[in-house]
């Protein structure tokens, strides 16, 4: 009798717990105070931070975005040069994300001399560690614009704060946060969530 009573809660809680997530605005109201997007005029350089990639090469949708938005940001005049940054390596193919993201932007007719990678770290704070430390003769970061995910941007302002930068963060293309399939929903719930314990992670570290 107990168990079944046990088996009860748990399964309302649960459909409770999927109702608020799928049919109200909790993902909005989450995300909200992840987002910056700051006005950038001009650059020093374009950094793209990675998103994701599958073995096979093929770059995930988070990528995608965040490198449409650093052509934009280049093709608008705002940086003339990119830097490509994420060391994730698809031993399949024999090549790291960054790399990926260099030939994407070559595909795109974007200049193969303006375009830089850091393919040496594998997480937001040493992707940013180490590319400030490679390029930092060549490029002045204070004026520097990063591009990433909405929901991304707060965590990077964060780490370029406690490395004393004024650099500008700027959001891919807004993340839709209440999808119409379900399933696209709890996906965005996911990177939410995954993205607050990062941040928690981060503060714990000292990071940010």
């Amino acid at each position: 009798m107990r168990v079944r009573k046990w088996f009860f809660i748990t399964s309302i809680s649960v459909n409770l717990c999927l109702a608020i997530i799928l049919f109200t605005p909790l993902t909005k109201f989450l995300c909200r105070p992840l987002i910056v997007d700051e006005m950038v005029e001009n650059a020093s350089v374009v950094v793209v931070l990675s998103g994701g990639g599958y073995c096979s090469g093929q770059l995930d949708f988070n990528t995608l975005i965040r490198l449409k938005k650093g052509v934009e940001l280049y093709r608008g005049g705002i940086g003339n040069k990119i830097i490509c940054a994420g060391g994730v390596y698809f031993e399949m193919i024999g090549k790291s994300i960054a790399l990926l993201m260099k030939e994407e932007l070559v595909f795109q007719q974007i200049p193969e001399s303006d375009i830089l990678i850091q393919d040496e770290t594998i997480n937001t704070y040493n992707d940013i560690t180490y590319l400030i430390n490679k390029f930092k003769n060549q490029f002045n970061f204070d004026r520097a614009v990063f591009v990433t995910s909405e929901y991304h941007t707060r965590r990077v302002k964060l780490v370029l704060k406690k490395k004393g930068l004024d650099a500008k963060v700027v959001s891919a293309y807004p993340y839709r946060l209440e999808p119409i399939i379900w399933p696209e929903r709890m996906a965005v719930f996911r990177d939410i969530a995954r993205e607050y314990l990062a941040i928690f992670y981060f503060k714990l570290n000292d990071y940010i």
